[in-house]
């Protein structure tokens, strides 16, 4: 009979690349995470994975294998988590995901709330790129996302926490008011998000139907924060989120032009896997975001 500690072994290979990594994660020696992984291979009949040096890598058997483990351990977790929840109780874990600037601006400082709610869960939020918090949520390392629409993927089962705005902001002195064309507006100096600032092509392109080419800016900063710091200081103009703007100390210290000015930008998705949409831990978890969006 197969042991779980053997598939606990198989579960750390499968996000670790060599067998000294599994084996601090699982805090055992390294002979103890080869010794289960060759007696699980005898068990199974089948290569569990390949060497390639020091590195291992699954097999597609072995993934497979994995991947049925990591759901076993899946549902004992739910299972004591039911428990507790007919105990009126809510305990576990649960492991979110969201990019840099969403986590940072607003999801962090909700997901503070959430953990006073509920001192008995254990939060883990990750901030990290598209493609990683993506390939995590696919291998169910993290149980739900907070992502704009249109980087859910398709397998997830969704749902719309709100609808995000940005609006442009300048510095005081900078002769900009309802009434200025685009180019009057890109003739002053430009402080992106980032290199190709997606949140400023967009605002062009909904308030004034063009995508200018060949921008660029006077300077590149990953936090609307300090971005917002900048215009108050004069070094350009930029597109912000106006939940950003609220809440920020620099809106009384930089020209906002009014609501004519807004414009959407995307709606912010929470995704979860198929499986966990009657997960009452996550469920909550959503309601509870959910609320805190309406305030934005």
């Amino acid at each position: 009979m197969i042991e779980t500690s053997q598939l606990q072994v198989l579960i750390a290979l499968s996000h670790n690349e060599n067998i000294s990594k599994a084996a601090e994660e699982l805090n055992v020696t390294q002979s103890a995470v080869s010794q289960a992984l060759k007696n699980l291979e005898g068990k199974v009949g089948f290569s569990i994975i390949t060497r390639q040096g020091k590195s291992v890598n699954l097999t597609d058997n072995g993934m497979r294998l994995a991947k049925v483990a990591k759901q076993y351990f899946k549902r004992i977790e739910e299972t004591i988590e039911q428990i507790h929840l007919e105990n009126h109780e809510i305990k576990g874990r649960i492991h979110v995901g969201s990019l840099y600037g969403l986590g940072k601006t607003w999801l962090s400082s909700r997901m503070l709330g959430f953990l006073a709610a509920y001192p008995q869960l254990e939060v883990k939020l990750s901030m990290d790129f598209p493609e990683t918090l993506i390939k995590k949520f696919e291998q169910h390392e993290i149980d739900c996302l907070i992502l704009p629409e249109h980087l859910v993927p398709a397998f997830a089962d969704k749902k719309q926490l709100h609808s995000e705005h940005t609006t442009l902001v300048s510095p005081v002195s900078f002769n900009i008011n309802a009434n200025s064309d685009l180019k009057e507006i890109l003739s002053h100096p430009i402080i992106f998000y980032d290199n190709n600032d997606p949140n400023f092509y967009r605002w062009c392109r909904e308030k004034f139907g063009v995508v200018p080419r060949n921008l660029k800016s006077r300077l590149v900063v990953n936090s609307f924060g300090q971005m917002l710091q900048a215009v108050d200081e004069g070094l350009g103009i930029a597109v912000v989120p106006t939940h950003v703007l609220k809440r920020s100390a620099q809106r009384k210290n930089v020209k906002i032009i009014g609501k004519e000015f807004e414009v959407f930008s995307n709606n912010v998705s929470f995704a979860m896997h198929a499986d966990d949409v009657d997960n009452y831990k996550i469920l909550e978890l959503y309601n509870f975001l959910l609320k805190a969006a309406k305030e934005l």
